[in-house]
């Protein structure tokens, strides 16, 4: 029990330096910001994206991309590959009824969704704003720094206690 603060500190900053670390190897953490993905991912998920090369999607292939008509990051289901030199993605949100209007190009895509957890987009996007990553990295090492700091103390005032008992 003792260590469930030290534990909850330390999975912070974890938490945290992924969220800051994986977009320099190319992967994607996004917040599904609507329903379209149900039942396999809805609003509040977070969505994992490693990066990918296009000719290996395959229909199925849940993928993260830029729409074509305006840029806004997507994640939906590909259901029909078109093309054979120049591949275009058709694409549909598990709940919609129809396809979206436009096939995606190789060059809008980000990847392939690699992993996903419920609603913990939420947070993901809370920790994604710079000010509350770095108060979530240095805070909790702060917080353990001072109690280590605080337990050597005790320690070496225990040790200055018996010495001056066995000396006076």
């Amino acid at each position: 029990m003792q260590y469930l603060g030290t534990v909850f500190l330390v999975l912070i900053m974890v938490m945290a330096a992924f969220v800051l670390i994986t977009p320099r190897f190319g992967w994607r953490i996004d917040t599904a910001v609507s329903n379209s993905m149900l039942p396999t991912l809805k609003a509040g998920d977070i969505v994992i994206t490693q990066p990918i090369d296009p000719t290996s999607i395959k229909v199925g292939d849940i993928i993260t991309y830029g729409s074509p008509i305006d840029g806004k990051v997507v994640t939906h289901r590909v259901v029909e590959i078109r093309g054979h030199s120049r591949l275009l993605f058709q694409t549909k949100g598990d709940a919609n009824e129809d396809p979206d209007p436009y096939a995606v190009p190789p060059e809008n895509i980000v990847g392939k969704v690699w992993f996903h957890i419920p609603l913990f987009g939420y947070v993901a996007q809370f920790l994604k704003r710079p000010l509350v990553l770095l108060l979530c990295v240095t805070i909790p090492g702060l917080i353990i720094i001072i109690l280590e700091t605080r337990n050597i103390w005790h320690v070496l005032s225990n040790e200055r206690i018996e010495r001056q008992h066995r000396i006076g």
